[in-house]
């Protein structure tokens, strides 16, 4: 008797059946391409006005490129692929890293932190006003970052490892709404998390300055006392600072998605962390590729050959993190340029998208 023929198993549940098909609610469209128009108008007038400040504003104030609007359509490319599905995934996401219990001891931890930072300035005497603006931007993106690494990194793989991907690829949900929509959630966590944080440093800031000053003259801009110029000035000034702080954010965020599709969680984790710290060292490998570094062309080293093309390689995969630091200027009392945060932002999202691009096309060839 011959044997009875194997059965064909399917290795691969299909996330969406070829004869369904979801469509998208014109509301919802109608929202997607206000979004999109928004950003269109943003980026027509960054190009042709580009924010235009002094250069000692931002010290980019002429250095707009075809690249900047490259991130510009990578932002509404995201916007546009933000389905419903998506939507729903991201809030669930939100939902599950919020109910973390190592979530809110971190934010508890920062808060209080943040709370009770007036109390070192005596660590630096004569210059609290510098170390409490340092102290906050470093301390801030010391605790998105460590949330964005070890959330980022647990978002997919848990999923895999219970087996509920099973039940949620079954459903009407592409894998490409899948990877956004996790994105997305952890995303909106970082930045629940960024503004909680941003709201109790500004609280405690004002309430040195006033404390030091009086109410009267903290809001004036004299040159003088502990805000030279201005309480109002100081917030703003802060409150850019921090919003840079989404940008490195939503890179080191994607970072962790993608080496998590490729390595285990501890690895993972340590190799976010190190991409981090080079990232912030992107202007040093510029100078040893002989980009157009801060220093002057005398103290750039020479390099061999064989080597420069190495150290450039590095730098061209480098996310340039260095372009949202902005702590040297707050603590110099110089003004941070809106068209600079514009260009840095733009250049984070055109990294992003190569980011999740990547993981996208791992994610989709993966057998559960």
């Amino acid at each position: 008797m011959a044997a009875n023929p194997p059965l064909k198993t399917q290795g691969v549940i299909s996330s969406r059946l070829a004869d369904e098909t979801v469509e998208i609610p014109a509301a919802w469209r109608t929202k997607q391409f206000v979004g999109i128009g928004i950003v269109l108008l943003l980026a027509a007038w960054y190009y042709t006005i580009g924010w235009h400040s002094p250069t000692g504003d931002s010290q980019k104030a002429d250095s707009r490129s075809i690249f900047d609007l490259v991130g510009f359509a990578a932002i509404g490319a995201l916007i546009w692929l933000t389905t419903p599905v998506a939507w729903t995934v991201a809030a669930t996401t939100f939902q599950e890293a919020i109910r973390r219990k190592w979530m809110s001891a971190l934010l508890g931890f920062a808060v209080v932190m943040l709370a009770i930072s007036t109390f070192f300035t005596w660590m630096q005497p004569g210059e609290e006003q510098k170390f409490l603006r340092d102290y906050g931007i470093g301390f801030t993106a010391i605790m998105t970052l460590i949330a964005a690494i070890f959330l980022g990194v647990a978002l997919i793989p848990p999923e895999i490892e219970r087996r509920t991907i099973f039940t949620i690829l079954s459903k009407p949900v592409t894998r490409l709404e899948f990877l956004i929509g996790k994105y997305i959630g952890l995303m909106i966590t970082l930045l629940v998390n960024l503004a909680v944080m941003t709201v109790i440093f500004l609280l405690a800031y004002a309430w040195f300055v006033i404390s030091r000053e009086g109410i009267g003259k903290a809001f004036l801009a004299d040159g003088l006392g502990v805000s030279r110029n201005g309480l109002v000035f100081d917030l703003v000034n802060l409150g850019k600072a921090l919003f840079l702080n989404v940008g490195t954010l939503s890179i080191m965020a994607a970072v962790a998605i993608t080496l998590s599709q490729y390595l285990s969680g501890i690895t993972a984790i340590i190799a976010s962390f190190i991409v981090y710290f080079v990232g912030q060292s992107a202007s040093y490998w510029e100078r040893l590729a002989g980009g157009t570094g801060a220093a002057s062309e005398a103290a750039r080293p020479v390099l061999p050959p064989a080597l420069r093309v190495v150290v450039e390689a590095i730098y061209f995969v480098l996310p340039r993190l260095d372009r949202f630091e902005a702590r040297e200027r707050l603590v110099n009392d110089l003004p941070i340029g809106l068209n600079y945060i514009a260009m840095a932002g733009a250049s984070g999202a055109i990294y992003t998208a190569v980011l999740l691009t990547v993981a996208y096309f791992s994610f989709s060839d993966r057998e559960f």
